[in-house]
């Protein structure tokens, strides 16, 4: 095979080279790289960072256990991944950019490509622009045969030479960590439920069905809600970042326009969306929704370029002139998720305007920010959210449909919190003009000092406690102004443990559970998502103890759990290991990084310094200054240390030098003396926080994380006043009833207050 690799500098492909060997090896080391860079001017690029593998008409990349990691179209790959004509792959986060320019059989190309390592088999979509002509892009896969041999699957396990072949030779093949099923995934795959998928015979074919895992499954990159028919070439991914099932069918290859075998429901591809649905536009994602097709129309096109927006669905009224949404499966847009009722919503079309009706849901639809009660009427530029998912209505376009799960990207933007002196008088600022974006599926650690500002900013970044001044933005919305609608995506874990001590840790999950679900909701559905929580985070052998019984990192799971519950998109933790011995901080900070590998953003404050080296990156504060943000390797590198536990020390430093050369204070000093002194104290600490905030700010980390990213949000709507919550009457009695409950078995197990 031949591949023709080309360096992308700001759109313009320069040093295009061409290579030939099954193996191209990309680095800063010239005798073992085929293509390479210098470390002067791309030091995040490592000596061999990553290779390319070709045979058989497919090209894959995989990352050469690099310092900084390879991306693939924007995202960080953890394997090898499948790639295409017009992909970019990047040395390290900021680094180099490679653009596919071509991939061809050659007539003595026969060796089939064998990755390194070969774990979880990822397809990356092609980043050129797509076909006019709507269609499903699928793998490419083997011309069907005279006879077509029996079809069957491939899963390439971590650290096997080669790929696991199962045979589909059976009704029903279940896919997961239950070892009674026929696809058993290791145990330690966090992201895989026990029972996560099913493969079941559909005539000639075969067709999987995501079982209500946690993570959801994926055909080729898209997330499923109902059964869709597979072609020879479909990769099924167990969860975001979870193993990859390839199926090999050459019996059925996949169509050339969109999938569509009769019975099942086709994941939509998302079209390219219009200039006017702009702000909602940067934070979509593509995902799949389950749209019935007994009326009105879907335009499914493939998707666009990189790291552009995407589309789920659009439903026009054509005839109709009201449908409704809800998780039913009879609804016109079906929308998963048990945070989703039934019968959620309606919309209707009337004399040539739209509007929207909460059709009696538990957690509410919102317009701009704002819950409605009744009809609303809404226009193109209002940005209607209902649980997870974005909406925009039009009389012409009709509704569009965007999903926010996984792809929650946090811009806090001159962030700064001012509070009274309660010692001296005066006023204090805890944080001073704080910049930074955190991207999707990133896990970030917020450290420093004592009194750095850690619990500020994070609770300024989720709401708990608004800044003084400035702009959170989550996905491209204002925080204060949609906390009511936003709150139900985000998660907190605070420092101090908050459940109940009586209740086993089944019944703790499962009132919190009825407490923040739809209330039609079935015990069903909250029994398995209670068993999946607990399974995610190692609780299932625990599931009847009571939470006094438990040790102390075990409690902080179950705070943990409790947040999983809803499903969040983002989580944020108060010195989640605070407390805890080394082990099990260690295996507490590795759950946190499933949890963001499994599709989630993760923000945490932590002092502990032995696990930071988990982190995508940190962001260090200094008297409420951003003193650094990025990579933790690039951390002890910006401030010449040689361990994260001498990171405080170096920062610290210039403050004792300067303290150690004061006069030292007689002890028979004055008042004034000593308030003298402690304010020249604090002059000294606050300048080199002020220094080291500006040695920052002239780094090429602070242009690639800070710069870059805010300078690329849109320019509209800032922060307003945050509309006033309300609860209706139905929800408060609801939920008056379920704490209620909760409160009669807290005090039925507690015999002592009961004597």
């Amino acid at each position: 095979m031949k591949i023709v690799l080309a360096e992308d500098r700001s759109g313009k492909l320069v040093g295009e080279r061409t290579f030939t060997s099954d193996v191209v090896r990309i680095g800063r080391d010239p005798a073992e790289c085929h293509y390479f860079f210098t470390a002067e001017q791309w030091p995040m690029v490592s000596r061999k960072h990553a290779e390319f593998r070709l045979g058989e008409g497919r090209c894959f990349v995989a990352d050469s256990n690099s310092r900084f990691g390879t991306f693939v179209n924007g995202q960080k790959i953890a394997a090898p991944v499948e790639v295409r004509v017009g992909a970019n792959v990047q040395l390290g986060a900021g680094g180099p950019i490679l653009r596919i320019v071509s991939i061809e059989q050659t007539a003595t190309s026969h060796a089939a490509p064998q990755p390194p390592e070969l774990g979880r088999m990822e397809t990356v979509r092609e980043s050129k622009a797509p076909d006019a002509t709507p269609r499903v892009v699928r793998p490419p896969t083997p011309k069907p045969s005279p006879k077509a041999a029996p079809a069957y699957l491939e899963l390439m396990a971590t650290g096997a030479e080669r790929a696991r072949r199962i045979e589909l030779n059976k009704e029903v093949t279940r896919l997961g960590r239950d070892p009674e099923g026929e696809v058993v995934i290791d145990a330690d795959a966090a992201v895989v439920s026990r029972r996560h998928a099913e493969i079941r015979r559909a005539g000639e074919q075969f067709a999987v069905t995501d079982l209500k895992s946690f993570n959801g499954t994926l055909v080729n990159g898209q997330r499923i809600a109902g059964t869709v028919t597979l072609f020879g070439g479909d990769q099924i991914q167990l969860g975001a970042g979870g193993p990859v099932v390839s199926v090999v069918d050459p019996a059925h290859p996949a169509p050339a326009g969109p999938a569509a075998a009769a019975g099942a429901q086709t994941p939509v591809m998302a079209p390219s969306i219009p200039p006017a649905f702009g702000q909602i536009a940067a934070m979509a994602k593509r995902e799949t929704i389950v749209v019935s097709s007994s009326s009105g129309s879907i335009s499914p096109t493939a998707p666009p370029a990189g790291t552009q927006p995407h589309l789920l669905a659009r439903r026009s009224f054509d005839q109709q002139t009201q449908f409704t949404v809800g998780r039913a499966p009879d609804n016109d847009i079906r929308l998963d998720g048990l945070q989703i009722s039934n019968r959620h919503a309606r919309f209707m079309l009337t004399s040539g305007s739209v509007s929207v009706e909460d059709a009696g849901s538990t957690n509410g639809v919102y317009v701009n920010g704002e819950r409605i009660s009744g009809k609303r009427s809404v226009q193109l530029s209002d940005v209607i959210q209902i649980g997870p998912f974005v909406l925009q209505a039009d009389a012409r376009q009709g509704v569009a449909v965007y999903d926010t799960r996984s792809k929650t990207r946090i811009d806090a933007i001159n962030i700064a919190k001012v509070v009274a002196n309660r010692s001296g008088g005066g006023k204090i600022k805890l944080l001073d003009d704080v910049g930074l974006t955190i991207q999707p599926n990133e896990f970030v650690g917020l450290l420093g000092p004592s009194g750095a500002g850690k619990s500020t900013l994070m609770d300024s970044m989720n709401g708990m406690r608004p800044a003084s001044s400035g702009h959170v933005l989550i996905n491209n919305l204002d925080l204060y102004r949609h906390l009511d609608s936003l709150k139900q995506s985000i998660g907190y874990v605070p420092q101090d443990d908050i459940i109940h001590r009586e209740l086993t840790v089944y019944r703790t999950l499962y009132y919190v559970a009825r407490l923040r679900l739809s209330s039609d909701v079935s015990t069903k559905e909250i029994d398995q998502i209670v068993n999946e929580v607990m399974d995610v985070t190692g609780l299932s052998e625990r599931r009847d103890v009571p939470v006094g019984q438990l040790s102390g990192g075990q409690r902080k799971r179950v705070s943990i759990a409790v947040e999983l519950i809803t499903k969040p998109s983002v989580i944020f933790l108060d010195e989640p290991t605070s407390g805890l011995d080394p082990a099990t901080e260690e295996k507490i900070m590795k759950l946190f990084r499933q949890i963001a590998e499994s599709g989630r953003t993760v923000v945490l404050t932590t002092h502990a310094m032995e696990n930071v080296k988990l982190f995508d990156k940190i962001v260090v504060l200094m008297r409420g200054k951003l003193v650094f943000y990025g990579a933790p390797q690039e951390a002890l590198a910006h401030v010449k240390a040689d361990s994260f536990k001498d990171l405080y020390d170096k920062l610290e430093a210039p403050i004792d030098q300067q303290i150690a050369a004061m006069a030292t204070l007689p002890a028979n000093a004055a008042k004034s003396q000593q308030q003298a002194f402690k304010q020249r104290r604090e002059q000294i600490s606050e300048q080199v926080a002020e220094d080291w905030k500006h040695k920052f700010q002239a780094t090429e980390q602070y242009r690639r994380n800070v710069v870059e990213p805010l300078s690329s949000l849109p320019r509209d709507g800032r922060a307003a006043a945050p509309p006033k919550r309300h609860t209706s009457i139905v929800d408060a009695v609801r939920q008056w009833g379920t704490l209620t409950r909760r409160y009669l078995e807290v005090l039925s197990r507690d015999k002592f207050n009961l004597l």
